[in-house]
């Protein structure tokens, strides 16, 4: 199965580059299927708060001790030190999130949820989860789990690659 336009936008790329085009149009359709769940989650609406938001809630609420330290909520969202500082000062303003100090280092500051955002959660969950079980409905075990192990090899090829990088000196 291929949707033709990415199929013959894939066939002309490789043809300019002599390339493999079955690796762009497998490139085009991840991105296209990122996209469309990313608009129809937005359109279909299950939770009240923004992605991010319930993310940092998820992250929480499944942690040790519902706490993340900040660094790891960071990396786990695979977004800024600063994206999750805005979204943890949000969620802190409601009274969802709180803030505590690392005993060791002072660097380091442990994002907490609190009872108001645990009992959020809890309502926020049931609508998203029955989204992502609808979502996956057509699809047998089998073919989950080959689309599981494929994007984790392609996510392995990716952290290969930016390893290869040398790093770049701010300026």
């Amino acid at each position: 199965m291929y949707e033709t336009s990415t199929h013959r936008y894939a066939q002309t790329l490789a043809g300019m580059t002599q390339a493999d085009p079955l690796s762009y149009e497998a490139h085009f359709m991840l991105l296209k299927a990122y996209n469309t769940i990313t608009a129809v989650s937005r359109r279909v609406k299950p939770t009240s708060l923004s992605l991010g938001r319930y993310n940092v809630l998820r992250l929480l609420y499944t942690a040790d001790e519902r706490r993340m330290l900040m660094s790891e909520l960071s990396d786990a969202l695979e977004v800024s030190p600063t994206v999750v500082t805005r979204l943890v000062d949000t969620l802190a303003d409601e009274g969802f999130v709180g803030r505590a100090g690392h005993d060791t280092d002072k660097r380091k500051t442990w994002a907490t949820m609190t009872d108001a955002g645990a009992a959020l959660f809890e309502v926020e969950w049931p609508p998203m989860a029955a989204m992502v079980q609808d979502l996956w409905e057509g699809f047998r075990d089998a073919e989950k789990r080959m689309l599981v192990h494929l994007l984790a090899k392609l996510r392995l090829n990716l952290l290969s690659l930016e390893a290869l990088e040398p790093a770049t000196e701010p300026d």
